[in-house]
């Protein structure tokens, strides 16, 4: 992998060369979104275009794609048609759209969640990638090996339950990650890998106290996609299913019209909690403020310790309905994984070799 004092110049390696192999010759499409849209620089996409031409020797092609929508985007669809391409780059959100689909067919995909250059700079975008799949390998299988999980948080979240019942671990490859069992892991490379497998929550009773508001999970477009809310709502859960939400009733019936509404649109069960994960890199950009773009605060500060990711609505990953638990304590058999948002590196003997390896870790820590 290149070698650079340029921290953008160590985050593209880190991105095109520690999270995926693209062979010289190779041919790569980058779908991009307009950079009007707020979400992707067009800088980013330009030097991902030249680093994979100059420095991988690959050959490249972009396409705009536009917003995400729940019909193909026929730009897309139209180069795809072409069957000539080895790996798509999404700089784009709707390549998050697909990403528990089971069909692996035509070019391998790598999703981008370094949407800014100073994003890919930072220690979210230059922490090795293999760093990140070490320290994603040492939560799951934590988590997998429990008894009993506990997911509390200071505003009154409690949550108790067991980890996937049926889990196969498989190999972890720079290329991406695979498990079977309850729940489902994503089928394209994400870059950083930042989040923990997700845990299924058919066993998991109790109460999700919701602050912010409600997001969409990005996986299908509906509008409005968010709903902030003004005070606390607190949703309560028996196996894995939403009992009810209480709250002010101003609020609690707001978020009971939000999910009878998005169910609504795509004939789907609304109070459903399909499964949880965890975000794992403190290097998260913290910037987004809930209040100015809840859409953008959800969509950024998944990958963090300090929020726990809840799919919901929707009885298949990821649902239609995210929930973001703030600082979360997530308890394994009465040792504490998660402490108000921070991984416990130093109580749990499955990081060492995973921090003495990858000193990058450390220093995240």
């Amino acid at each position: 992998m290149t070698n650079s004092n340029n921290p953008h110049r160590r985050g593209l390696a880190n991105m095109l060369e520690g999270s995926v192999t693209i062979a010289p010759g190779a041919s790569v499409l980058v779908a991009y979104e307009n950079a009007a849209l707020g979400w992707y620089d067009a800088e980013l996409k330009d030097q991902v275009i030249a680093y994979c031409r100059e420095i991988l020797s690959a050959e490249v092609e972009s396409v705009e794609v536009g917003l995400p929508a729940n019909t193909p985007s026929v730009p897309l669809e139209e180069k795809l048609r072409e069957k000539r391409f080895d790996w798509i780059i999404f700089l784009a959100r709707l390549g998050d759209q697909g990403r528990f689909d089971e069909d692996r067919d035509g070019p391998r995909k790598l999703m981008v969640y370094t949407r800014r250059l100073a994003q890919l700079a930072s220690t979210f975008g230059t922490v090795p990638q293999s760093a990140m799949i070490a320290l994603k390998k040492a939560v799951d299988g934590l988590i997998n090996q429990a008894t009993t999980i506990k997911i509390t948080c200071p505003h009154g979240t409690k949550l108790i339950g067991k980890p996937n019942p049926k889990v196969s671990q498989t190999d972890e490859s720079k290329d991406g990650q695979t498990r079977d069992g309850a729940s489902k892991d994503v089928t394209v490379v994400r870059f950083p890998s930042a989040v923990s497998t997700p845990v299924s929550a058919k066993t998991f009773s109790g109460q999700v106290v919701l602050r912010q508001g409600l997001t969409s999970t990005g996986s299908k477009v509906y509008e409005p996609p968010n709903l902030p809310i003004a005070s606390e709502v607190v949703a309560h859960v028996t196996c894995g299913r939403i009992e009810r939400f209480d709250g002010a009733e101003e609020d609690a019936q707001a978020v009971r019209a939000h999910y009878e509404r998005v169910a609504g649109l795509f004939g789907i069960e609304p109070m459903f909690v399909d499964s949880w994960h965890q975000g794992l890199h403190p290097g998260t950009d913290t910037s987004p403020m809930p209040e100015e773009d809840l859409c953008l605060w959800g969509e950024t500060l998944f990958t963090s310790p300090q929020y726990l990711h809840f799919h919901t609505c929707g009885e298949y990953p990821p649902g239609e309905i995210c929930w973001m638990v703030e600082s979360p304590t997530v308890e394994l058999d009465g040792r504490n994984l998660y402490e108000n948002g921070r991984i416990q590196v130093e109580a749990f003997e499955v990081f060492k070799p995973c921090l003495d390896q990858h000193p990058e870790l450390r220093a995240l820590f």
